[in-house]
């Protein structure tokens, strides 16, 4: 199963909401020494992206520039000679020369599109799951206030809390994966914590935000991808968690902002 799961951004300048597109924060995240080599490769679409993405790594993800919640994402996967289109409970099986099509009864008019490589996660109780990470800037450093694995529903092919995605404590997902592997799992987690303060500090200095919730895919192999940095990240998922001290964090932090 692959995933790939980016959300809008939206930036807060003179008081007005002005949307940053996903494509800028990729380039941002791009110029980078680290975080370059932990980022899916993202394209603006076209035909012959696609299938060349598709050729090189058989599962890519559709996505509009500017989107939230998981909605409107279109996967489209290889099978031999022909391409599955899926998106929502929508499901295509198309040869080469139809897939444009395919993918285009999806789209949005009007909206510009990104083509994004698809990853090969590992799953957590038969279901993918990514890591969703609550950093909030309370004062002049950026905190981690929660972390947490993100879960998704049976058979969906995203993540996120609106789509049916549940909260599982990280610790447990990652001894699950890595086969109690406790080493392991330290320093997986520990590697999204660095991971998170690059992304925070990257995205900091071009938009004033206060807080992101940071996504990161772990594949079969225990290879990181960063997903995406939310400027207006959900805490609900939080309240899932059997212990409160995380979304207690969150919302003591966001009092402190609001002040």
């Amino acid at each position: 199963m692959h995933i790939h799961v980016m959300r809008a951004k939206t930036q807060q300048n003179r008081g007005i909401l002005v949307p940053i597109g996903k494509m800028i924060q990729y380039k941002e995240m791009r110029q980078h020494p680290v975080l370059s080599s932990y980022l899916p490769e993202t394209q603006w679409i076209s035909n012959a992206r696609t299938l060349r993405m598709l050729d090189e790594y058989r599962t890519v993800f559709i996505k509009p520039n500017y989107g939230s919640g998981g909605t409107g994402i279109i996967r489209a996967k290889k099978l031999g000679r022909r391409y599955e289109i899926r998106c929502g409970s929508s499901r295509r099986i198309v040869r080469s020369h139809a897939v444009r099509r395919a993918i285009k009864t999806h789209r949005r008019p009007h909206r510009r599109y990104l083509v994004q490589q698809g990853l090969r996660l590992a799953k957590y109780k038969g279901s993918i799951f990514d890591v969703r990470v609550y950093m909030q800037k309370p004062e002049s450093e950026w905190v981690i206030s929660g972390i947490t694995g993100r879960v998704a529903a049976p058979q969906k092919v995203v993540t996120n809390y609106r789509k049916g995605g549940h909260a599982a404590p990280l610790s447990k997902v990652l001894l699950k994966v890595f086969k109690n592997d406790r080493t392991k799992m330290k320093e997986t987690l520990d590697q999204i914590i660095e991971l998170s303060k690059m992304v925070a500090d990257t995205i900091d200095k071009n938009h004033p935000f206060r807080e992101l919730g940071i996504d990161l895919a772990i594949e079969k192999n225990g290879q990181i991808w960063i997903i995406e940095a939310n400027p207006h990240p959900g805490h609900k998922l939080f309240k899932q968690l059997p212990n409160h001290k995380m979304i207690h964090n969150i919302l003591r932090n966001k009092r402190r902002i609001e002040r």
